[in-house]
Parts: C-alpha cells; sequence; structure tokens
C-alpha cells in the first residue's frame, strides 16, 4: 500500500505545452464508450488482483509495478490532404486568390511531418510467471502524439529476463500483442506534425476534429529489449533501461494512418 501511495503522489498531474491546448492528463476520457472501456478494464484487473496475489504467494507468479520515463518517434504516415486539414488549406488558398496556391505549397509552408517526437512518461504493471518465458504488461502513459494526453495499454506475449554472474545485473527481451486506446491520436496527431511553429500554436487554439484519422485504438506488434539491475532489500526494487519499436498492425481499411512508433525509456520498479 505504500508503495502504491507512493507512485500515485508522484505521477504528475498537469503539465502544459505551446504545441497543444492542456487538458487534465489523468481523466482525459473523450466520450462515454471511451470511459466504458476504462471502467472495464479497471474492473477486470480489480477481479484478477485476488487471483494474482493468492498466487504470488506460491512464487510462481511476480509481480512488478513501476514509473517510466523517455522519448518515443511515432511514424503516422498521415495522408493529410485526406483529413480534415485539406479545409484549412482551402480557407487559406482563398486569402491568395488571383494567384494559385497549390496543396505542395501549403505543405511546404506549414512543415508537414509524417514523425513526432513526443516526452513520454506513465505507470506500468508488469506480471511474469516463474515456469514459463510469458508476460503480461499494462501501461497508462503519455500519448506518442501528445504528452498532455493518456494511452492506456495491455500487452502479452513471450519474454525474459536474463540474469548475470552476480544475479544482480539483467538482461530483458520481451515481445508480444499489444492492444492500445490512445487519446492523444487524432487531432493532436495532426498539430504537432505540423513543423512551422507559429502555425502549429495558432493551430492548437482551433483545430479539434473528431477522429480526423481515424479510430484511435490500435494493435500492435511489439518488441522491447533492455537491462537493468536489481536493488534494496531482498532485491525488491529494480531500475533499467529499455528500447522498444512497436508495429501498427491494425487493417488500413479500418485506418490508415499509423501508430507504428519507437522509443526509449527508463524504468523504476517494485516487487510486490
Amino acid at each position: 500500500m505504500k508503495i502504491f501511495t507512493f507512485l500515485c503522489s508522484s505521477f504528475p498531474k498537469k503539465t502544459y505545452s505551446t504545441a497543444v491546448l492542456p487538458h487534465n492528463l489523468l481523466f482525459d476520457i473523450s466520450n462515454s464508450i471511451m470511459a466504458k472501456k476504462l471502467y472495464s478494464l479497471i474492473a477486470g484487473l480489480l477481479l484478477l488482483t485476488p487471483f494474482m496475489y493468492g498466487q504470488n504467494q506460491k512464487k510462481d507468479f511476480q509481480i512488478q509495478v513501476g514509473m517510466n520515463f523517455g522519448v518515443s518517434q511515432l511514424q503516422h504516415n498521415t495522408r493529410f490532404e485526406t483529413t480534415t486539414l485539406h479545409n484549412v488549406y482551402q480557407f487559406t488558398a482563398i486569402s491568395h486568390r488571383p494567384a494559385k496556391y497549390n496543396w505542395e505549397d501549403f505543405e511546404e509552408d506549414y512543415e508537414l511531418q509524417q514523425t513526432i517526437v513526443q516526452p513520454r512518461f506513465g505507470l506500468s504493471a508488469l506480471l511474469t510467471y516463474k515456469q514459463w518465458p510469458i508476460f503480461v504488461l499494462g501501461e497508462a502513459m503519455s500519448s506518442t502524439s501528445s504528452y498532455e494526453k493518456m494511452a492506456y495499454s495491455v500487452a502479452g506475449g513471450i519474454g525474459k529476463d536474463f540474469y548475470a554472474a552476480d544475479e544482480a545485473m539483467y538482461f530483458s527481451f520481451h515481445t508480444g500483442y499489444k492492444f492500445v486506446v490512445d487519446n492523444g491520436f487524432g487531432s493532436n496527431t495532426i498539430v504537432n506534425s505540423i513543423g512551422n511553429k507559429e502555425a502549429r500554436e495558432l493551430a492548437a487554439t482551433f483545430f479539434g476534429s473528431e477522429e480526423p484519422i481515424g479510430d484511435n485504438t490500435g494493435q500492435l506488434l511489439t518488441v522491447r529489449g533492455g537491462l537493468g539491475k536489481d536493488f534494496g532489500q531482498n532485491n525488491i526494487m529494480r531500475i533499467g533501461a529499455e528500447a522498444y519499436g512497436e508495429l501498427d498492425l491494425t487493417d488500413k481499411l479500418k485506418r490508415e494512418s499509423r501508430m507504428t512508433n519507437i522509443g526509449a525509456q527508463i524504468y523504476l520498479r517494485f516487487k510486490i
């Protein structure tokens, strides 16, 4: 309980940037459907808690909770001309009449980009099984599109920690399937893809289309590897760093823009 209280009190409550408008960081749920998904996830975790705790008494399961801090690069590959940003182009083109103002000119003036680099931070819970190299990872992290929005995910697959001779240093490797609900994927993706700083700041004050690049849920293939060290009494704490890559497997007929991203992070975790 003390560890849980410490983690909650340590999590940043609000952060601001000039790229997007400030929002409540922890409870950014855009609609009732998203709320139902989140409540279902919480209810499921609560139902699983007694089971996991009972199994953990036998030392077969290990549960780790902690904090993550890092950076990611989203490679969304959005066709901006098919989004509502095209309306902004048409609006801008009016002021250039009678001269011709092409879409290519708009892309160049506003420095539209296919990638976004954002800092990332949040909480995670990792469940592993002693007998088999399998894992389940739940995360509440800032979005790859905007650090002021939250992304919630659950991943599962195969992976293991490989300890060195001193049984404190270890290397880790995990890969599997990941389902994510990213509340920043959408208007924030478009706004933060505008390379021109002045235009980006102005766009953030009015651009807020609903699902301008499609659904904000994704199915990803995740691969991550890193190294770390256990410390403290009975090695109850661990600190480490890892790099990861995530490939969006979502059908392009459902959503053409991608959630594919790469990144790196450091973490501090507690074994419970």
